[in-house]
């Protein structure tokens, strides 16, 4: 709704409610004395707020392909090593609700120990995963701590790839790299 629009409805509000306060009809001047004028403008204020609607502070994250971090990506510093982003809505918690965050997981390969260009395909068992937590369409902070990293590593979505605050860029690929995933799987599944 429009600043005009807002203004617009909450004078139609004030005028409206305090014709209520005093039985659908409008008082004359002469009667009308200081508390009926404040019960008056307080009703009207309190119906303006009541009834004005507000905008939803909602993020705008979305999950699965509607995010743009889901897919697979190159990582310069482990060519051919498989990168594979997810976005999953948020766990449910014990009291039934969600998070407004959704969850995003990274699952990863870094190749035989001392070789950091991926030759082969890993095995289940090579797999590591991390989480993050997805802040907008833009941004979200990344746990690498099982990895040895820090625990809320900004990363950003720009140009088409992740970026991090170290200057390294995981560029997405379009159209994934099935050929890094394990030979008995297809897709990584989220737990």
């Amino acid at each position: 709704m429009t600043k005009f629009g807002t203004a617009a409805t909450a004078a139609a509000l004030l005028i409206a409610s305090s014709s209520w306060t005093h039985g659908w009809t409008i008082p004359e001047t002469k009667n009308l004395n200081r508390r009926d004028m404040v019960l008056g403008f307080l009703g009207a204020a309190t119906t303006a707020v009541t009834l004005v609607p507000q905008e939803a502070q909602a993020t705008t994250a979305k999950t699965g392909l509607g995010s743009p971090f889901t897919g697979d990506y190159n990582d310069p510093n482990h060519p051919n090593c498989l990168r594979q982003v997810k976005v999953v809505g948020a766990p449910l918690r014990g009291d039934g609700t969600r998070s407004a965050y959704p969850v995003m997981e990274i699952t990863g390969y870094d190749g035989k120990a001392g070789s950091a260009t991926c030759t082969d395909r890993p095995t289940r068992a090579d797999l590591w995963k991390v989480e993050g937590t997805v802040k907008s369409t833009t941004e979200a902070y990344v746990d690498f701590s099982p990895k040895g990293g820090p625990t809320k590593m900004l990363a950003k979505f720009e140009d088409g790839g992740i970026v991090f605050p170290d200057g390294n860029k995981w560029v997405k690929v379009a159209g994934g790299t099935k050929d890094r995933l394990p030979l008995d799987m297809f897709t990584l599944k989220s737990e």
